[in-house]
């Protein structure tokens, strides 16, 4: 049952009332560690570096809490039908048209929201998330991509193991040769849990490398460009490079993790699972009508919820019900990509 919080006049900041898990679940605050032989520092502070309202809330989120298992879209519509796999929904929709959702899903308690289009979106609300939790977190993004490579086709999901800064909003926190890589924890997690609903590794669910710009048209559909001659080969370069899909935002998500790792207590691990709208268009617009959007949202979400059950899982010491030795024996005997058609 969705509970929507309605934004009581005159003080916005006053219109959420976030439900209290505490009492409902049973995750600890403390690290998730295995290992006490670790040495780890005690009383690692938070470093915040975002703005807060008057009341202490995220600026544009408006909120100042969120669970720490977390999926992310660009678009608040995809949020809100995450919402619909929660139980004890409570949502608040922020007046910049930002919509966060709580609730919990077997068992564990799960926070979404969207970061709006492109990096620079992304770079405000992210940390304004990251902030707004304590201790371990799981941050997994569900986007939408065009295609870069042949034998990728419309339907197919791609999870990003790095990406391409061609963008230019992180480098405002690290030069251009830093690299933007997903955990590779997770990697065979949201492979292992993508299987368990229907995809195949090397046939509709791909691993590797994407692309992420700072403009859509332009940059993805080059032959547009008035800088044609200097857009098309840059492109072209990152698809002889194999570079598996072009989208928008995983960068960010990369260096913002890397960042708050060194400023706060808490591991956070964040990956991609891209659903592929387009194929590559060398002439012409790209067609994104032929896709069956609806059951593609509805395929990246329930994955990624049991992706986040997964990880909590682990991090509890208990073994997820996914065939991990199954996925890891399918990449390591992958065939080179010159083989793929």
């Amino acid at each position: 049952m969705l509970k929507k919080v309605q934004k009581p006049l005159p003080r916005p900041d006053k219109r959420v009332a976030h439900t209290d898990f505490s009492k409902q679940t049973q995750t600890p605050k403390a690290h998730y560690v295995f290992n006490p032989g670790l040495r780890l520092k005690q009383g690692v502070p938070m470093v915040s570096i975002t703005f807060k309202t008057a009341t202490g809330k995220a600026y544009h989120l408006e909120i100042d809490k969120l669970h720490p298992n977390i999926l992310t879209a660009g678009s608040p519509g995809r949020v809100k039908k995450i919402a619909k796999y929660l139980k004890n929904v409570e949502m608040v929709e922020g007046d910049r048209g930002h919509t966060v959702v709580s609730g919990e899903y077997r068992g564990i308690p799960v926070s979404a929201f969207p970061t709006g289009m492109g990096p620079a979106s992304t770079a405000i609300v992210l940390p304004e998330a990251i902030e707004a939790t304590e201790g371990p977190v799981t941050l997994l993004r569900l986007g939408t991509a065009g295609a870069l490579q042949t034998f990728i086709r419309v339907g197919d999901l791609v999870i990003s193991a790095g990406c391409v800064r061609d963008e230019g909003t992180t480098r405002a926190v690290v030069g251009a040769e830093y690299p933007a890589m997903a955990n590779p924890e997770l990697i065979p997690i949201v492979a292992g849990v993508a299987e368990k609903h229907g995809y195949e590794l090397l046939e509709n669910l791909w691993v590797g490398i994407t692309h992420v710009k700072d403009d859509l048209y332009f940059v993805e559909t080059p032959h547009f460009s008035p800088l044609r001659e200097f857009m098309e080969p840059k492109l072209e370069s990152y698809k002889r490079m194999g570079v598996m899909a072009s989208s928008m935002e995983f960068s960010v998500y990369c260096i913002i993790r890397d960042f708050y790792e060194g400023q706060r207590p808490g591991k956070i691990l964040t990956c991609e699972l891209l659903a592929i709208l387009a194929s590559p268009a060398a002439e012409g617009e790209i067609d994104v009508s032929k896709v069956d959007k609806k059951k593609l949202e509805e395929d990246m979400i329930k994955i990624g919820l049991d992706t986040l059950v997964a990880v909590d899982d682990l991090r509890r010491g208990k073994t997820p019900d996914i065939d991990l030795w199954k996925v890891i024996r399918k990449l390591v005997t992958s065939p080179a990509r010159s083989e793929l058609k």
